[in-house]
């Protein structure tokens, strides 16, 4: 029986999608559940090649559909042109997931407005660039799908005995992204587009170290590898979960937790966990009946 594909005739925009991180995994189960995707990422290898050229490759090489784009979500023009790379080469953009991120360990005594600004810039300001350009297309359709990249670190700072790995700049980018995806749903739940936040853990080029446990509860997870992360975001991205907006959701391994909103009822956390990968269909049966 032939896969039933989840996103089929979508168009997506997937940021930092180029190295073997998880925007690639998103970027790749995307185009394996339908959709067309621009692939954005400013990085090169050693050669001056877009990792970007390869991801595209990958999928098409595959018999789906995606186009690389290598403009920076830093600049208000660099989002205008990722978002007008879905428009002019599939019509439309559906679903945009920001995912594009950086990342400078450093005591905050030891960082400068440069390090600041630049952490600031590719989360926040990225985050605003791309969403700034993909509404008045979402709006005039009257759909849309937005998927944010937050972290745990956005409240959770690293052990103390680990001080020297944290980033306050990296955090506070964080928990601004969590306010901006409550903001932003409700702004724009009456044009039927949904704004949700994907707070990950993986092992990715950004984050090469092996995963520590945080003080929010949350078991390590038995896997590490950012297709881990994929399901949730496909499943967020589907015409099923047109009624969840405004969320927070851990993910990782097997492991999936609906976060209760910080100063918002009812509050507790929602975990759920599979010794496998999660599918699509068991979390479109699952997740609706847990928002509340």
């Amino acid at each position: 029986m032939p896969k039933i594909q989840q996103l089929k005739g979508k168009s997506a925009v997937v940021t930092g999608s180029g190295s073997a991180g998880i925007g690639r995994a998103v970027a790749l189960a995307f185009a394996e559940e339908g959709a067309q995707v621009v692939v954005n990422d400013i990085g090169r290898d050693s050669s001056g090649n877009y990792f970007a050229d390869k991801v595209v490759e990958d999928i098409r090489n595959k018999g789906h559909l995606a186009v690389a784009n290598y403009d920076s979500v830093a600049t208000i023009s660099g989002g205008l042109n990722i978002v007008n790379a879905a428009v002019s080469n599939f019509g439309k953009i559906d679903i945009l997931v920001n995912c594009a991120g950086n990342f400078k360990a450093m005591a905050t005594q030891d960082m400068t407005e440069k390090d600041w600004d630049a952490i600031m810039s590719v989360h926040l300001k990225g985050h605003f660039s791309c969403v700034k350009a993909a509404i008045p297309e979402m709006v005039r359709q009257h759909s849309g799908r937005i998927i944010n990249f937050s972290s745990r670190g956005a409240f959770i700072g690293p052990p103390a005995s680990a001080s020297a790995a944290g980033s306050l700049a990296y955090n506070t980018a964080k928990a601004g992204i969590l306010g901006f995806t409550v903001a932003l749903s409700s702004e724009l739940s009456e044009h039927g587009i949904t704004v949700n936040a994907i707070l990950p853990s993986a092992v990715t080029p950004l984050f090469p170290g092996q995963k520590r446990a945080m003080t929010d509860n949350i078991p390590l997870a038995a896997k590490t590898e950012p297709e881990y992360v994929t399901p949730v975001v496909v499943y967020l991205a589907t015409e099923g979960a047109g009624k969840i907006t405004g969320q927070f959701f851990y993910a990782a391994g097997g492991d999936i937790c609906i976060y209760g909103r910080p100063l918002q009822l009812p509050g507790p956390h929602t975990f759920l966990r599979t010794p496998d990968k999660w599918t699509v269909d068991q979390l479109s049966n699952i997740i609706p009946g847990l928002i509340k």
